[in-house]
């Protein structure tokens, strides 16, 4: 056949449902990096942020203390990225974090990964308290050219909440799928989620 006959070119549409405050979708670095590079502008990330926690109050219900937090991440440095050995001022909760991520996607979508980083990079090698603003604000400062107070002014605003919620459901989507099946997925607070 003549060369010309066949695609240069396949896209891949690819879901990652992920949380900043999730020590494993952080290791898990490495991986997508790998993905990244290798298959370039192929692939067409969607990430849908999962919430894992809405407030505190369920992570402080189960024993876990700053302390505790940092000493249970100390396992995952086995996947080669870094961690701070030094605890928090407090448990903190994921969910306005997600929310900054999603509120990046509404203002400048183009951004909303590298939000992500920032923020996982955040919660895992500093001590921010990852669900204050001033934390949020100071975490996004390294994402150059990103209008952070643009971002956080919004973690608030209906439509973001409004499509926050919209992933929330979707990432609680997993019953009965292949995730499920094969014991990946989890029931924290609800239906089963990614």
């Amino acid at each position: 056949r003549d060369l010309h006959s066949f695609p240069t070119r396949r896209s891949f549409d690819l879901t990652h449902f992920s949380d900043p405050g999730c020590p494993w979708a952080y290791s898990a670095s490495p991986q997508l990096a790998v993905l990244e590079w290798r298959y370039g502008e192929q692939l067409d990330w969607r990430l849908v942020t999962i919430g894992l926690a809405e407030d505190p109050e369920r992570y402080v219900q189960n024993g876990y203390t700053p302390t505790r937090m940092t000493i249970g991440n100390m396992r995952y440095r086995r996947y080669g990225m870094p961690f701070l050995s030094e605890p928090r001022a407090r448990v903190a909760a994921t969910a306005r974090a997600c929310r900054a991520i999603v509120a990046t996607r509404l203002l400048y979508p183009p951004r909303e990964r590298e939000v992500f980083r920032a923020l996982q990079l955040g919660w895992f090698t500093t001590t921010l308290v990852l669900d204050q603003d001033d934390d949020i604000t100071q975490a996004l400062e390294r994402v150059g050219g990103l209008d952070v107070g643009a971002v956080v002014g919004a973690i608030d605003d209906e439509a973001t909440i409004a499509a926050y919620e919209a992933d929330k459901r979707e990432t609680r989507s997993a019953e009965g799928g292949p995730t499920h099946f094969q014991g990946k997925a989890r029931q924290t607070d609800g239906p089963v989620r990614y």
